[in-house]
């Protein structure tokens, strides 16, 4: 016990250990990184992609894109039942219609 303690003692005092160790190390960045990006972020956002909300799942996603294909905007309220149709309320030419999405892709406007 008393040998391991004057061994520690001895490296702390020579400054050889993991926190002098780990102040020496320099920062890594992922190849293709600006330094200067913050992580998470991105560079080159795809603005294509449909405005979903933040909790949207990729069907959900998917659904409302199919419905924006046909011509419908400003697609909420977008729920789906246990057949896997989706509901949801729509604009098409400035009137708000209810649609319904099959599986199959078809819409019908109510």
């Amino acid at each position: 016990m008393k040998k391991t303690l004057m061994t520690l003692a001895a490296l702390a005092m020579t400054g050889i250990g993991t926190a002098s160790f780990a102040q020496t190390m320099q920062p890594s960045t992922p190849a293709g990184r600006d330094m200067n990006s913050m992580p998470g972020q991105t560079s080159n956002p795809n603005t294509n992609l449909p405005a979903t909300s933040p909790n949207a799942t990729a069907a959900e996603a998917a659904a409302k894109a199919q419905l924006e294909a046909k011509g419908y905007n400003g697609v909420k309220s977008l729920t789906r039942d246990t057949a896997g149709n989706w509901t949801a309320k729509a604009m098409r030419n400035n009137v708000e219609v209810a649609v319904t999405l099959d599986p199959k892709g078809n819409i019908r406007e109510q």
